[in-house]
């Protein structure tokens, strides 16, 4: 499969940070637009909704005055202090009584800071609100400035790290002396009317920069930026990592090769004597080898600094990330790896320093786990899975070679009878051992040539009995090449075709699809930042789904297994939603049946302005904001739903806003007619349904006449559902 790429999209780094620390200390707060009118809520946070009683839907789009939380124990003089701040854009504190859904008071301390772009603007407010009783006030602040400085908890960044589209628009500025104004308390139907730009930027103090770790000399900004990188990060997916990768991978080939070979054939008493007299670089196999150390010393180095693609599909380019993911993966091995032993050991003079750098030295065929790692990217077609299966062979038959040399070395000196396989070699050849003299006997290309002959045959079964084992350790050693010769033949070239068809059938299958995918975007002539967005909405797809088209799977069972399945896919929405509570289970069932899973990247629109509303969402992963007029509206994220209330309405409407994918999003969607028709099917269900159904955002175009009868809503729907019957009743063919 190609390189993960991961999604890299433009981002709101402040507002990220903003959420994600107040998110890992538990922090109740809500956001609000300050370019719209009355300043609506955009986002919520759970806390929030778990300190006033209110559910989100309850909370979007109203006034971030908190109206809704106001009560007979709310002090209007607070009410007035809090209105004054949104409107002079002044970052305040006020201690107010606020009222529970369920009717409750408790008292709390409101922190109201405004955030500006890069013009000086405010954007947005963020309420920050506390318990008195639970910390004072500079607790609170103390408090939030140790979460903005110290937490490292990524939970909700991912969903809430792209509100970047807040725009700059023209607003009538009211002219009037806000000096001059009575504070009186502001109400649902009172609207805020934004100031002048230069009230804005004046009021916002100090204490607010340090509060939100933003240095004491800048004030916060809200701007839409490229995610910043390091100038020494490297994109895993460069064209500079991928030579580098290449060139990694050639090195390992040659450690692998090398490695073995020199500890077995290369390290001897005399080759380490005139070590000692001439140095460590007299050889240029050990001036090669450590060059190779510091290669793969500078690409753990070049690992500290390469991005990497997280679980949910984005690139992670800060140093830190990258250094504790690296730690806990592969660090360790590359790191033992790479340490040069022999140089470490060089020179200590002891009689086991020859056999020690034999043993170290094999440490270096962890290398070997770079090349496992990666073979899913090398290994795509048929041809390069049998060549590859071809090295793995002969490099197994490579290593046997080395062992099989170094039995026969080692056990030569202790024969009482010269009976080993390099004696009977030194006697066929003509070159018999002398013991006097160290440099008699078989060259080493004769005795490498003779190992490597002898292990090929014991492999492949094929043995002619020229080179025999002779001694027990021998005889052991031969047993042991026989039994993996028979599993690597029985498995490998018995069965390649097998096995590349077995392994490799879904890598077919994905070549087949691309292409069919490049064919399109080549006949229709599709421009290139759309295309673009087809081949990579595709390879996500792919790895995703791992390209099983559920549908295709779901037609080879009969309805009852198929309604089970469904079931299943669905179960985490159908008993985590309120709406579906107290359903039968052939309720639920029906309800499986007709749910689609629909799966949106980052930037695709889900629903346009203007469009039929057809179709009910859950979203059940990721992160949508709703535009109207290319300003942020709500910010809609897990467990939301966001459609209209089909159950008021003999038609379906038409949207109202634009719904635009943050990140990469998982939504459950039902037809109208089809949730209708469930309802109609079970009446005993229809009546809970329709009462618990909340909406987080009713997209619904509310413009046209809406309820003039004075009819209830299950009235209405229950009336619409009998006029269905009869006209059903009354209608004869004819008629139809």
């Amino acid at each position: 499969m190609p390189v993960r790429r991961g999604h890299v999209a433009p981002q709101n780094t402040f507002l990220g940070i903003i959420i994600k620390k107040f998110e890992g200390q538990n922090k109740k707060f809500i956001i609000a637009n300050a370019r719209v009118q009355n300043c609506a809520i955009i986002y919520c946070n759970d806390g929030f909704c778990e300190m006033t009683g209110f559910s989100r839907p309850d909370v979007m789009q109203r006034p971030c005055t908190c109206d809704f939380l106001h009560g007979e124990f709310t002090n209007r003089h607070a009410i007035a202090q809090v209105a004054q701040a949104l409107m002079g854009s002044e970052e305040r504190k006020v201690e107010i009584t606020y009222h529970r859904k369920d009717g409750s008071d408790f008292l709390c301390n409101t922190h109201i800071i405004p955030v500006k772009n890069e013009e000086g603007m405010v954007m947005m407010f963020i309420l920050n609100f506390d318990y008195i009783l639970e910390e004072d006030s500079s607790d609170s602040l103390e408090g939030l400035n140790h979460t903005l400085l110290g937490s490292t908890s990524d939970s909700h960044l991912n969903r809430y790290s792209t509100i970047n589209k807040i725009p700059l628009i023209t607003l009538n500025f009211s002219e009037a002396n806000n000096d001059k104004k009575c504070p009186s308390p502001p109400s649902s139907e009172k609207t805020i009317i934004a100031p002048k730009v230069k009230d804005r930027t004046h009021n916002v103090t100090d204490k607010v920069t340090q509060v939100l770790s933003l240095g004491a000399d800048v004030l916060p900004e809200y701007k839409l930026q490229v995610p910043r990188m390091d100038k020494l990060t490297i994109l895993h997916y460069s064209p500079f990592k991928a030579v580098w990768d290449w060139l990694i991978l050639l090195l390992v080939i040659y450690t692998a090769i090398f490695t073995p070979y020199s500890a077995a054939f290369l390290l001897n008493d005399l080759e380490e004597q005139k070590r000692r007299e001439c140095g460590y670089s007299c050889s240029p196999l050990n001036v090669v080898d450590l060059m190779v150390d510091i290669m793969f010393i500078v690409d753990i180095l070049i690992n500290f600094r390469t991005t990497y693609v997280n679980l949910n599909e984005e690139v992670v380019s800060h140093p830190a990330k990258i250094a504790i993911h690296y730690f806990k993966g592969w660090f360790l091995i590359d790191m033992v790896a790479a340490i040069p032993f022999d140089l470490l050991i060089f020179g200590s003079g002891s009689d086991e320093t020859t056999t020690l750098i034999g043993l170290l030295k094999t440490a270096r065929l962890l290398r070997l786990v770079r090349v496992a790692r990666k073979l899913d990217r090398y290994s795509e077609y048929g041809a390069a899975v049998l060549m590859l299966l071809m090295c793995i062979f002969a490099l197994i038959a490579h290593w046997l070679a080395c062992i099989w040399y170094a039995i026969g070395n080692v056990e030569k000196p202790y024969l009482e009878h010269k009976i080993g396989w390099l004696d009977n070699l030194g006697v066929s050849i003509g070159k018999r051992y002398n013991y006097s003299d160290p440099s008699s006997g078989p060259s080493i290309k004769d005795k490498y040539v003779t190992a490597l002959y002898f292990t090929f045959s014991s492999l492949t079964s094929v043995g002619f009995g020229n080179v025999s084992p002779n001694t027990n350790s021998e005889k052991i050693f031969s047993i042991c090449v026989m039994l993996i010769g028979s599993l690597m033949y029985a498995s490998i070239f018995g069965n390649v075709s097998a096995i590349i068809q077995r392994l490799y059938s879904g890598t077919a299958r994905y070549h087949l699809q691309m292409l069919r995918v490049k064919e399109f975007i080549r006949f229709h002539q599709i421009p290139n930042p759309l295309r673009q967005r087809l081949e990579e909405y595709f390879q996500h797809a792919w790895n995703y789904t791992n390209g099983i088209d559920m549908n295709m799977v779901l037609k080879g069972f009969p309805e009852c297994l198929q309604a089970d399945i469904c079931l299943h896919l669905n179960a985490s929405l159908l008993q985590g939603c309120k709406a579906f509570q107290g359903a039968t289970k052939g309720c639920l069932r029906a309800l499986a049946m007709r749910f689609k899973t629909t799966h949106s990247p980052p930037g695709d629109t889900l629903v346009h302005c203007g469009d039929v509303l057809t179709v009910l969402y859950f979203l059940s992963r990721g992160s949508i904001e709703i535009l109207k007029d290319d300003i942020v509206v709500a910010i809609l994220g897990k467990n939301d739903i966001f459609g209209e209330m089909i159950h008021l309405y003999a038609k379906p409407g038409k949207a109202n806003a634009d719904v635009r994918a943050l990140s990469y999003c998982d939504l459950h969607t039902i037809q109208r007619e089809e949730i209708l028709e469930v309802l109609d099917m079970y009446p005993e269900f229809a009546d809970n349904f329709l009462s618990n159904l909340e909406l987080t955002f009713n997209l619904r175009d509310e413009s046209g006449k809406v309820n003039t009868d004075g009819r209830t809503d299950r009235r209405i729907w229950k009336d619409r559902r009998m006029d269905g019957l009869v006209g059903g009743w009354m209608d004869g063919p004819c008629d139809r």
